[in-house]
């Protein structure tokens, strides 16, 4: 285990009915609040009725931003940042599911900002300032709302890249179940997905002596699968609590203690497909990580044997470690499957031809310069059908 240094000051406001101190949390941090939003849903649903009224109720001036993409776009970041200039918001409420929380935290920097925003993606400029975010989730999966990651798609230039500044912290996330009983099936299983790709890209990166982490691993992962009869039972608070927890505890730095470099593999290449094919990003993941993962079970097959027989009970007699973690990956993907996710990148409608540009772009990023781009388009290829 490498040494690490472990922060995050994000309060969690966990449970059934929290959704009642969203007010008095953002109150704390002033007078004028811009609520962002999705397009229909938390309306339709009087979700953003009932949180407005709690900001209201705590004496805030509340303004709105609405129609955030399920890929947040870099232009929604503009409009955001100007309406924060223009009325001296005080607070940020991302009311929604990951992109809206990270349509939010770009606002908060952006606020301070006119200039390039992109620049804060491509590693050109960083963040020093942000305005207070507080979240209240409405789907869980993405664990933006206990860390700094942040996920932008520049339409006009096809790219879908991320930043992680300090000030980028929620001040408080709002996790009430009850707000996700009427997530539809699809979007939960992305969910699901996204947690358990969150919590394999660090438990297979190869650092030695991390037992502590890896059990938290499992556990989350094995949380998210005995959870799944949420698809079929979406109103179980319990299950819905079990999975908005696992996700939280997936990517709020606690599973990547002591481990090694900070790239998360299979999401650098599915922020490509995404960004050009505008897909769920928990269904991108569904299609890419397995065979991402069995690239990396023929390097070190070990880990995958121990994966496999902790998560899936997989009793290995005669067969290889190398046997053992490529039948571990596979119930892993059927498991996708079972949850409705799409299996191939042909099912999702890619051209086969558009593969190489996709592994070209995936090593291109920001985060993937330190791919290599045969094995990224071997990657693709192995799941295009």
């Amino acid at each position: 285990m490498n040494n690490f240094e472990f922060y995050n000051p994000t309060r969690i406001l966990f449970g059934p009915g929290q959704i009642s101190q969203t007010g008095r949390y953002a109150a704390r941090y002033g007078k004028r609040a811009l609520i962002v939003t999705t397009r229909n849903a938390v309306k339709k649903l009087g979700i953003l009725d009932k949180v407005r009224g709690l900001l209201e109720s705590e004496g805030l001036t509340v303004f709105e931003l609405s129609g955030v993409d399920p890929n947040p776009r870099l232009s929604t970041v503009y409009t955001g940042a100007g309406i924060c200039r223009e009325e001296n918001i005080d607070v940020i409420v991302a009311l929604g599911g990951g992109s809206v929380i990270d349509c939010a935290k770009a606002i908060a920097f952006a606020a301070f900002d006119d200039k390039d925003l992109w620049e804060y993606f491509i590693g050109k400029k960083t963040a020093g300032k942000a305005l207070p975010v507080i979240t209240v989730l409405t789907i869980s999966g993405t664990g933006s709302e206990m860390n700094t990651n942040c996920v932008i798609t520049n339409e006009k230039l096809g790219q879908k890249y991320s930043s992680h500044f300090a000030v980028s912290f929620p001040k408080a996330a709002v996790i009430d179940p009850e707000l996700h009983k009427t997530v539809p099936g699809y979007l939960t299983a992305c969910g699901m997905t996204d947690t358990i790709s969150h919590v394999l890209e660090k438990y297979f990166d190869g650092t030695e002596n991390t037992p502590m982490q890896d059990r938290i691993a499992e556990g989350i992962v094995l949380t998210v699968i005995e959870n799944e009869n949420v698809l079929k039972e979406p109103e179980n608070i319990n299950m819905r609590a079990n999975l908005s927890w696992a996700a939280t505890l997936a990517l709020n730095g606690l599973n990547d203690a002591g481990r090694g470099r900070n790239h998360y593999d299979a999401h650098t290449i599915e922020l490509e497909v995404s960004a050009k094919y505008d897909i769920a990003h928990g269904a991108g993941l569904a299609i890419v990580q397995p065979s991402w993962l069995k690239l990396l079970c023929r390097k070190n097959p070990r880990k995958f044997a121990q994966f496999a027989k902790r998560v899936f009970n997989i009793q290995a007699k005669q067969e290889s470690d190398m046997e053992t973690g490529l039948l571990g990956i596979e119930m892993l993907k059927n498991k996708f499957i079972e949850w409705g996710m799409p299996a191939t990148l042909k099912e999702v409608g890619i051209p086969k031809n558009d593969l190489s540009g996709l592994a070209a772009a995936a090593t291109q990023s920001p985060e993937g310069s330190y791919l290599n781009d045969q094995e990224v388009y071997g990657v693709l290829l192995d799941c295009y059908e």
